[in-house]
C-alpha cells in the first residue's frame, strides 16, 4: 500500500533517536537508488520548459523555495481553456489542502474557469471558514487519505495535491480510492500532483515518509490503464545548489538565519537566474516532479 520500502514519516518523532533518523536517510536513499529500473513504459517523461519566464515572475511569490516557484509556475502554465473543454467544467478535490490557499490561486491562475474547489486534509485549519465566505465554489473536509473515497463528491474530475503525497504513510491507498472513482466516473479525468526528487533527500532532510523517482511513481500510473501519464521534471541542479545555499545550509543545519530573508533581493535574483538555467538543458537532477494522469480522454492534453 506504499511506494516506499519503509514506513519512517519524518514528520514524527523517529524512534530510537539519532538511530532512527539514521535509518530514515538510508532506508530513503535505498528507495531511491535505480530510478530508471522497471519504469512503466507508457509513462511519457520530459522536461517542464517555460519560454515565457519573464513575464509570469511578478505573479509568482517572493522568498518562496525553488520548489515552490517551479510548482506555481507549472500550474500557472497549465492549459486551463483545453483542461475546461475537456473536463466540461473543472470541478477540483485538492487532496493534502493545508491552509487552503491554493484554492483562490487555481480559480486566479485558470481563468476563473473552476467550477468548485473542495480541500481536503487529515487537520482542520482556521483559514478555512474565511476562504469558503469569500467564494462559495470552495468547501472543505477535515478527512484522512484513507477516507477520500468516503468523501470524495461524485463529480469531481480534476484531483490534485501539491506537497502532499510524500506525507502520506500508505501512498498508493490514496490512489486506489482515486483509481476506483475515476472508474466509477467513466468520463474524462484529470490528475495533477507535485511531489519531491531524490535530490529533496538532502534539500529537506526529515520531511515527510519519502520521495519519489520515476521507478517508484510508476507503481502509482499503472493503476490507471484507461489514459496516459506524463511526468514533468522540474528544476535541476542549479535550483538544488541555490536551495541549498539559502535555505538547507543556514536553516536545517546550522539552524541560525534564513537567508531568502536576509539577502532578499540575491536570492530573487539568483533565484531566476537558476531556473532559467535549468530550463536550458536536459534537467538530470530534478528539483520537483510534476505527475499528470489523463484517464478517459476524449483529446490529449499532455
Amino acid at each position: 500500500m506504499t511506494t516506499s520500502i519503509h514506513c519512517l514519516n519524518g514528520d514524527k518523532p523517529l524512534p530510537f533517536g539519532h538511530a532512527g533518523k539514521l535509518a530514515y536517510f538510508l532506508l530513503n536513499w535505498l528507495n531511491n537508488r535505480l530510478p530508471d529500473w522497471r519504469v512503466d513504459p507508457g509513462l511519457v517523461i520530459q522536461d517542464f520548459r517555460c519560454p515565457n519566464l519573464e513575464s509570469y515572475w511578478p505573479q509568482l511569490p517572493t522568498g518562496a523555495s525553488p520548489s515552490r516557484i517551479l510548482s506555481d509556475l507549472f500550474w500557472l502554465t497549465l492549459p486551463w481553456e483545453r483542461i475546461q473543454q475537456e473536463l466540461d467544467g473543472i470541478r477540483i478535490l485538492d487532496a493534502g489542502c493545508g491552509s487552503g490557499h491554493y484554492g483562490p490561486r487555481l480559480i486566479s491562475w485558470s481563468g476563473d474557469r473552476v467550477a468548485s474547489y473542495i480541500g481536503a486534509d487529515i487537520h482542520a485549519h482556521e483559514s478555512w471558514p474565511v476562504l469558503e465566505h469569500e467564494d462559495q465554489r470552495m468547501q472543505f473536509i477535515q478527512a484522512d487519505a484513507g477516507e477520500l473515497g468516503r468523501v470524495l463528491p461524485g463529480g469531481t474530475n480534476l484531483i490534485m495535491s501539491q506537497s502532499a503525497i510524500e506525507h502520506m504513510d500508505h501512498d498508493l491507498r490514496f490512489f486506489e480510492h482515486v483509481c476506483d472513482h475515476v472508474q466509477r466516473l467513466g468520463t474524462p479525468a484529470l490528475q495533477v500532483h507535485l511531489c519531491p526528487s531524490a535530490a529533496c533527500l538532502k534539500l529537506y532532510l526529515l520531511h515527510g515518509v519519502r520521495q519519489y523517482t520515476p521507478r517508484t511513481l510508476s507503481n502509482i500510473t499503472r493503476l490507471f490503464e484507461n489514459g496516459y501519464a506524463v511526468l514533468y521534471r522540474l528544476g535541476g541542479r542549479a535550483c538544488n545548489r541555490l536551495h541549498y545555499r539559502f535555505i538547507t545550509s543556514p536553516l536545517m543545519i546550522w539552524r541560525k538565519t534564513d537567508l531568502r530573508m536576509t539577502q532578499t533581493a540575491e536570492y530573487e535574483r539568483r533565484l531566476f537566474a537558476a531556473i532559467e538555467r535549468d530550463m536550458t538543458q536536459p534537467q538530470r537532477s530534478p528539483a520537483f516532479y510534476a505527475l499528470v494522469i489523463h484517464t478517459c480522454p476524449r483529446a490529449r492534453l499532455f
